[in-house]
């Protein structure tokens, strides 16, 4: 299995602009299993996602802006625009800027 390649500045969208409290939120869902995480920046985000998704033999993962709301229950996500999807299968990883998550391969 192959190291993840670090994530590129110019795969992902800058969230320089946006409001302070927006967070990246990364997942990867390999069938029955998956992991997930949040971060300040979509750059660690893409390259946790990654990380994570190499431990896979097939799946997909997606990094994601968000923002942590007060809910009845305590907190939720609030999830934004989707900024990079990655596609796992036999070992190889291509990634697309935005949104691929529904991608039938």
């Amino acid at each position: 299995m192959s190291d993840p390649s670090p994530a590129q500045e110019s795969d992902i969208t800058d969230f320089a602009d946006q409001d302070d409290d927006v967070i990246a939120s990364w997942e990867v869902d390999a069938g029955k299993r998956g992991s997930a995480g949040v971060t300040g920046s979509a750059a660690v985000a893409a390259t946790d996602m990654l990380a994570a998704l190499a431990a896979f033999p097939d799946g997909r993962g997606r990094v994601r802006s968000a923002r942590l709301m007060p809910s009845m229950s305590g907190a939720e996500y609030r999830y934004g625009a989707t900024v990079l999807t990655a596609h796992r299968r036999d070992a190889v990883t291509p990634t697309v800027s935005g949104d691929a998550w529904d991608l039938d391969q």
